[in-house]
């Protein structure tokens, strides 16, 4: 119901009066859409269930030592608001490839697919994305990057929709990705060929964006300077090259203040420099004026180690540097669908339409991720991203971690998405029934459920605390149960040397034994203990190492009650 039913006439008036002050302000700019006529079940339900995880024990591989990857089944509203806790400033990068809201079949909202007649169809797509992009930013780290895939349907929404909430500083590139054609002409005037990338960083100022495919062969000469000397005066100066030992000595061996009329004559040489063999290289003059470089000696210094010094056929010896940046992809067509790659993996059945390629989300995450990135992906489909970040590990020996979350819309993650990452990590038959090697890792699956709210703000928490284990689990990613008594739990990682502590101190019991059981442990120790006050009592633990505390479950409320404020917004 309308959160205006109850408002009288006059207090009525006063809103729309005021809307429509805001909207006319002319400083005012930014993207609008009808909140109130698109409301989200999935949101609006957060209201009243607080969502939690489920542990699915009979889905989980085990290969190695290594850190677990996750797998979360269930709307990823839900489970974005669970790793609002146990990941809250945790991911280094975010992909994910959203409904393009084509209009055909592709975009389901409140259980219905929205057609393109559908008079609303935009504000459902902007306020589904706004939800999600709203949680996730929190997710990222400080140097944190996301990247978006999309097409003409909602590109230039969603870039202010980017803009809006990431903030428009942020922005760091909109990559074109070329695909093919629409087979059919009928009725267009123009056939779209492209898909695009939006990529922002949390804070742009920080982030580091890989150099991919680095235009290192791509040598520029560094005498290629839009102006002549007369504009930057000090840009001129002489660069003393040593070809035996490589070294490289900037100095300023002219007037400054001079006409540059005179070029054969305006610099005087370093003869203590060239009695070392060094080498005087000096801008070549355009058309009788003086020219210059085109970093000044500060940026030469701090770069000299990019450039490359040779001799052209004349002999003279020429300064160049190498492009900085990256390229963007290839050629989509070059990547592919990747619908060939998952029929392999599949016996030959095409059991998602048109999904990424594993080389392309390689490249994206090459570009944003480092070894050890966590990467999320809340839209995972048929789990490409998850496949990517497994077979790049593989081949250049990194230890990225993923988190899939997708819903189980027509058995996709029960019969797509886990089964695809399953096959890829133990292995699998190809279409001529060759065996492919897996590529190893370890996967937890989780499926969302729920914690009934209630006005009774103490059994909210007793309700929650019985309930909040595995996503303790999650956070800390500690998976292995070490000790399991009728008050508290220990876990411990897979290389044993972190170990998961909770105490549920529902009726006071076991507590010493509970600090005997830590005081065993080597290694890392995360203890958390059931308080209603939100106060832990540490003097038992004072002779204990590498113990960090957190009451329960003041923080998974308090985190779970900002958002249901700002879905309310």
């Amino acid at each position: 119901m309308s959160k205006y039913k109850d408002l009288t006439k006059e207090k009525l008036l006063e809103i729309v009066e005021q809307q429509d002050k805001e909207l006319q302000d002319p400083k005012k700019y930014g993207l609008f859409w009808d909140k109130e006529k698109v409301v989200e079940k999935v949101v609006a339900d957060c209201e009243n269930n607080l969502p939690v995880m489920k542990r699915i024990g009979s889905k989980e591989i085990k290969t190695d030592d290594s850190e677990d990857n996750i797998l979360i089944e269930g709307d990823n509203y839900h489970a974005l608001n669970v790793l609002n806790y146990t990941h809250r400033n945790k991911i280094d990068v975010i992909y994910i490839d959203p409904p393009y809201n084509t209009g055909n079949k592709d975009f389901i909202y409140n259980d219905k697919f929205i057609d393109r007649e559908n008079g609303y169809r935009h504000s459902m797509w902007i306020n589904f994305m706004e939800k999600r992009l709203g949680v996730a930013k929190k997710l990222l780290k400080e140097d944190g990057i996301i990247f978006i895939s999309i097409d003409d349907n909602e590109q230039a929404q969603l870039k202010m929709l980017c803009d809006k909430i990431l903030g428009e500083n942020n922005f760091v590139s909109n990559i074109t990705i070329q695909g093919t054609a629409n087979e059919s002409n009928e009725g267009v005037m123009f056939q779209s060929v492209t898909e695009y990338l939006l990529c922002y960083a949390k804070d742009k100022s920080i982030a580091k964006i890989n150099k991919i495919d680095a235009v290192s062969q791509n040598w520029r000469s560094l005498n290629d300077a839009p102006s002549g000397l007369s504009s930057r005066r000090q840009m001129g100066y002489t660069i003393y090259y040593n070809p035996d030992t490589q070294d490289v000595i900037p100095e300023i061996d002219y007037d400054t203040s001079g006409d540059f009329s005179d070029m054969e004559n305006i610099y005087v040489d370093d003869k203590e420099l060239l009695g070392k063999r060094y080498i005087p290289i000096r801008p070549k003059a355009r058309n009788g004026t003086a020219w210059r470089w085109r970093w000044g000696m500060e940026t030469l210094i701090e770069r000299k180690n990019e450039l490359r010094f040779r001799q052209n056929r004349n002999g003279d010896w020429v300064v160049e540097f190498g492009q900085s940046g990256f390229n963007a992809p290839r050629d989509y067509q070059e990547f592919g669908t990747g619908t060939t790659g998952l029929k392999k993996i599949f016996g030959g059945k095409e059991v998602f339409t048109r999904p990424k390629s594993t080389e392309f989300i390689k490249w994206v995450l090459e570009v944003g991720a480092n070894k050890s990135a966590t990467v999320l992906d809340f839209m995972a489909g048929s789990g490409t991203t998850g496949h990517a970040v497994l077979d790049l590990n593989k081949e250049d020996g990194g230890n990225r971690k993923f988190i899939l979350c997708t819903n189980n819309e027509n058995k996709i993650c029960e019969e797509v998405t886990y089964p695809r990452i399953s096959k890829v990590i133990n292995g699998y038959k190809n279409l001529k029934k060759e065996t492919v090697k897996g590529l190893g890792g370890n996967l937890k699956y989780f499926k969302t459920d729920f914690v009934k709210n209630t006005n009774n703000r103490d059994q909210l928490k007793i309700n929650l605390t019985k309930k909040c284990t595995e996503i303790l689990c999650v956070k800390e990613n500690i998976f292995n149960l070490k000790k399991d008594q009728e008050n508290y739990k220990i876990f411990t990682s897979n290389d044993g040397t972190r170990h998961l502590c909770i105490y549920y101190n529902f009726i006071d019991k076991d507590f010493d034994n509970f600090v005997k059981d830590i005081s065993k442990l080597n290694g890392t120790k995360a203890v958390y203990i059931f308080a209603l006050n939100n106060k832990i009592d540490k003097k038992e633990f004072k002779s204990i190492k590498n113990v960090s505390f957190e009451a329960i479950p003041y923080k998974i409320l308090e985190v779970y009650e900002q958002l249901v404020k700002i879905s309310k917004k």
